[in-house]
């Protein structure tokens, strides 16, 4: 075990020292940003999920280390007892902030649900992924039935003292045929008590929203932002996320274009305008979330490569 852990910690000092990962220039600290105060910053642990699946403790050391305030689970825990996952986070001083719950558990077992992140101590519990079937432009009907259950669990979740939030894709970013986005009919038919959201910034810019002027429309109930970066090339013919596991080196590319998660600072989004937007508009965290490495970084020093960026903006 501390031969995996040490080796864990050195991958992640290794990458902090990296100064290219073949992607792009990393966006230094603008004069003029101005940044009003520092949030904890997270990880959302989806983002090192092999190497968690490998050793789950020795990876939320090298987190740790790396200097992550808090993590973000996504309900796996690869058959460690959720009471020694807690032990860990405690140990390690990492703050279990939020968790990602797959929406049929939240309606199958609500009470399961609520048991397990008592236990595990998150303040936020979040709606991560919609199915097909309830997406706002493949069938609106069913899409409000689906946003009203989310309601009725936010009430629930509530009582119990956590507060639901929703994580968004692009596919909510349709019309619904009235002029209104899906996206804003969620969050319009709820109230903020029972259900806030977990921006994620590149599925905003890639649904063809602005991250910052969301962000602005949602202050006050946006507890959490996903800081995530990319880059595309071209068009492409599937989501990106459809397309994870068809690459082989995961690059996610079709005939027509490309598409890679970056580190932050490393892609096409304005990561210091919108995390200055984020503190200005009431977030609570900051949670760093890289879906797959980029081209000659491991998962590890990938997220590594996010906080180098955040310690240059004067954040971490």
């Amino acid at each position: 075990m501390k031969k995996t852990i040490t080796a864990l910690f050195c991958v992640a000092v290794a990458a902090i020292g990296l100064t290219s990962c073949g992607c792009c220039k990393k966006e230094k600290k603008d004069a003029s940003t101005e940044y009003s105060k520092k949030l904890p910053v997270g990880l959302q642990l989806y983002s090192v999920r092999t190497d968690l699946e490998k050793d789950f403790y020795g990876t939320l050391k090298a987190v740790r280390e790396m200097g992550y305030a808090g993590v973000e689970f996504y309900g796996e825990y690869y058959g460690n007892d959720i009471v020694q996952v807690k032990r860990w986070c405690t140990e390690l001083g990492l703050i279990p902030f939020s968790n990602h719950v797959p929406y049929q558990q939240m309606i199958d077992d609500i009470d399961k649900v609520i048991k397990e992140n008592t236990i595990l101590g998150v303040q936020y519990i979040v709606f991560p992924y919609m199915d097909e079937a309830s997406r706002p432009g493949v069938n609106p009907e069913q899409f409000r039935k689906t946003v009203a259950t989310l309601g009725e669990v936010g009430a629930k979740v509530r009582e119990a003292g956590f507060q639901l939030l929703y994580h968004n894709h692009d596919f909510e970013f349709v019309d619904m045929g009235d002029g209104k986005l899906g996206y804003d009919e969620i969050f319009a038919s709820n109230k903020p008590e029972n259900l806030q959201n977990e921006i994620d910034v590149t599925w905003v810019s890639y649904g063809g929203q602005d991250p910052v002027e969301y962000i602005k429309k949602y202050e006050g109930r946006m507890p959490i932002v996903h800081a995530k970066d990319y880059k595309l090339e071209g068009t492409l013919t599937q989501p990106p996320y459809a397309l994870i596991g068809i690459s082989t080196d995961n690059s996610m590319k079709c005939e027509t274009g490309s598409f890679e998660y970056r580190p932050l600072g490393m892609g096409q989004l304005d990561i210091p305008a919108i995390l200055k937007t984020s503190i200005d508009c009431g977030a609570q965290w900051i949670c760093v979330e890289q879906d797959e490495p980029c081209e000659g970084l491991t998962r590890l020093e990938g997220v590594a490569k996010s906080v180098e960026f955040l310690k240059e903006q004067g954040l971490m």
